[in-house]
C-alpha cells in the first residue's frame, strides 16, 4: 500500500517525461529567458546596458531563481538556444544570445555542461514546470561566408556541423516580396570585416533534414524537453518542419515574423506547426495602447485571429522578447501597459512575458538593449507592482480554467468597442480595456454580456463587486484608466477568486 501511495503521489511528475501536447501547453502560460543575461552564478557579474558579450547567466544561475518564476505564476520555461555558437569576438559582437549556430548536436559551454541542462529539466520538472528550448537551425553561422569544402571545414575552428557546400543554399539577400527567397537566401550575407555570415541550409535536402531529425529525437529525449521554439520558421519549409517536430514528439511553436495574421496562420495545421508566436496580435495590442491607432486596430487582429488560425487558442500571445522594444521602452505610463497585459493573458492562447517585464525594465528600446541583464534590475524584488499585477494574472487564468477546463481552449471575441475602448468577452469573462491611460476617467455602458439581469459580478483584478442593471447592462467607471475583468458571483466562487 506504501509503495502504491508514492506511485500515486509521483504520477503528476511522471507525466511530465512524457511527450508534452499542444492540448498539455494550452493551459501553460511562459516566462522567456535570455540565458546569459538572466541569472549569474554569483548575482553580482559586469553586465553594461548594450553589452553584446557574454555576461556570465548559466543553467545553473536559472535553476537559482526558479521560486522567482514560479512565484510569478508561470508554470512553464523558455530558454535561449543551447547549441554551441560562433566563439570569439565578432563585428557584431559575441553569441552570448545563442543565435549564430554552428553546431546544434553541440552544447554552449558558456551556459553549463550536459549535467547541468539535465539538471534545470529535472528542476523544472519536479515543480510541475514546463521545459521549452529554442533552436535555431534554418542556418549555420560563421564569420567567414565563402561555401567551400575548405572554408566550411575551418569555419568556427571546425564545428560546423555541415561541411559540404552542396548543404547550403547560394549566398543571396531575401527579397520578402518572392517567398523561395524567403526561404533560400541568407539572413545575413556576412562581409570581409568579420560580419557573421547565416549560412541558410537546404532544410528541403534528405540529408540535411535527416541530419537534423535523428539530432532533435535525441536531443528532445536525452534532456526531457517538452517543447520547442523553432527560430525563423518562416524561413524553412513547413513540411520540413512538421516532420522534426514529429521527430521529437513534443510540441512546436514557431517563429514567423510578420503582423499579417493570414501569412502567419499559414504555418499552423496538419501539416505544419503546432502553433506560431502571436507577432500580428502583439502588433494590435502595442500599436493600441502605446501608440496612437484606436481599439479598432486590436479588434481587426482579434477577428482576423478567428478567422485564419487552425487553432488560436495556442497561439504564443507576447508585448515584446529579445528582438523587440521593450513594451515599457514606448510608453510612460504603466497602466497602459497593464491594459495590454490583461488584454495578452484575457485573450486567449498561451501567453508569453519576456524576462524583466515584471520589473519594469524599459531600458531596452532596440537590440542589444533588449538583452539586459536582469540581476542589474531591483535585486530579483518581489514586490513591485508590475511583478504583483503579471502574478494576478496567472492566478486568474489559472483560476478560471480549473473551474472551466473549455476556458483554455476558447479566445475572446469583441462584444464591444468605441475608440478608446474595448469589451472581449471569453467564455464567462469580460475583460474591459482603455486607452484612456493613468489618468483617464469617464464610464461607459457595456451590454450583452450575458451575466444575467440584476446580477452579482466581481472585477477580478481589484475584487470590486458591483451589480449589472435591470436589463443585463453593466456600467464601467474608470477613476484612473485601469483595465476591468468581470466575472459573476458563481463563476468566481467555482474558479476560488475574491472569495
Amino acid at each position: 500500500m506504501a509503495a502504491r501511495s508514492k506511485l500515486l503521489a509521483l504520477l503528476p511528475f511522471l507525466a511530465l517525461s512524457q511527450a508534452a501536447t499542444s492540448e498539455e501547453w494550452r493551459s501553460r502560460s511562459i516566462y522567456q529567458i535570455v540565458t546569459d543575461r538572466f541569472a549569474s552564478p554569483s548575482d553580482s557579474a559586469s553586465c553594461p546596458l548594450g553589452s553584446t558579450t557574454y555576461c556570465g547567466g548559466t543553467w545553473q544561475g536559472i535553476i537559482s531563481k526558479l521560486d522567482y518564476v514560479q512565484s510569478l505564476g508561470f508554470d512553464a520555461v523558455w530558454i535561449s538556444p543551447t547549441a554551441l555558437n560562433v566563439e570569439g569576438s565578432t563585428e557584431y559582437g559575441e553569441a552570448y544570445h545563442g543565435y549564430w549556430t554552428s553546431d546544434p548536436t553541440q552544447l554552449n559551454s558558456h551556459f553549463g555542461n550536459e549535467t547541468d541542462l539535465k539538471a534545470l529539466s529535472s528542476a523544472l520538472h519536479s515543480r510541475g514546470m514546463y521545459l521549452m528550448a529554442d533552436i535555431a537551425i534554418n542556418a549555420l553561422s560563421s564569420a567567414s561566408y565563402t561555401l567551400s569544402t575548405d572554408s566550411l571545414s575551418a569555419a568556427n575552428d571546425g564545428t560546423l556541423l555541415f561541411k559540404d557546400p552542396a548543404n547550403y543554399h547560394d549566398r543571396c539577400d531575401i527579397d520578402y516580396s518572392d517567398e523561395n527567397s524567403i526561404r533560400q537566401c541568407w539572413l545575413a550575407t556576412g562581409d570581409d570585416n568579420g560580419a557573421v555570415a547565416m549560412m541558410d541550409l537546404k532544410t528541403e535536402d534528405d540529408t540535411v533534414a535527416g541530419v537534423l531529425k535523428d539530432w532533435i529525437k535525441e536531443y528532445a529525449e536525452n534532456y526531457d524537453i517538452d517543447g520547442l521554439r523553432v527560430d525563423a520558421s518562416r524561413h524553412m519549409g513547413t513540411d520540413f518542419q512538421h516532420d522534426l517536430c514529429a521527430a521529437a514528439g513534443i510540441f512546436c511553436i514557431g517563429e514567423i515574423f510578420e503582423d499579417n495574421t493570414s501569412y502567419v496562420a499559414g504555418f499552423q495545421g496538419d501539416n505544419a506547426l503546432d502553433a506560431t508566436l502571436g507577432f500580428p496580435m502583439k502588433t494590435g495590442l502595442v500599436d493600441t495602447f502605446t501608440g496612437s491607432d484606436t481599439t479598432s486596430t486590436l479588434a481587426g487582429y482579434i477577428s482576423d485571429a478567428a478567422q485564419y488560425y487552425a487553432d488560436p487558442s495556442v497561439i504564443g500571445t507576447f508585448l515584446d522578447n529579445h528582438d523587440l522594444a521593450r513594451v515599457n521602452s514606448l510608453t510612460d505610463d504603466k497602466t497602459l501597459v497593464w491594459n495590454a497585459l490583461v488584454g495578452q493573458f484575457l485573450y486567449g492562447g498561451i501567453p508569453i512575458v519576456y524576462q524583466g517585464t515584471e520589473q519594469d525594465i524599459a531600458d531596452g528600446d532596440a537590440d542589444p538593449k533588449n538583452r539586459e541583464a536582469l540581476w542589474n534590475y531591483n535585486d530579483y524584488s518581489t514586490s513591485g507592482e508590475t511583478f504583483g499585477r503579471i502574478q494576478n494574472l496567472n492566478k486568474i487564468r489559472s483560476g478560471l480554467g480549473g473551474a472551466d477546463s473549455s476556458f483554455y481552449e476558447s479566445v475572446g471575441w469583441v462584444l464591444s468597442q468605441q475608440d478608446s475602448d474595448i469589451a472581449i468577452k471569453r467564455g464567462n469573462a469580460l475583460a474591459v480595456l482603455t486607452k484612456r491611460g493613468g489618468s483617464g476617467t469617464g464610464t461607459w455602458t457595456v451590454s450583452g454580456a450575458d451575466f444575467g439581469n440584476s446580477a452579482s459580478i466581481v472585477d477580478l483584478l481589484s475584487c470590486d463587486w458591483s451589480t449589472t442593471s435591470d436589463s443585463g447592462d453593466i456600467t464601467i467607471t474608470w477613476t484612473a484608466g485601469q483595465p476591468f475583468v468581470y466575472v459573476t458571483s458563481d463563476v468566481a466562487s467555482q474558479a476560488g477568486l475574491c472569495q
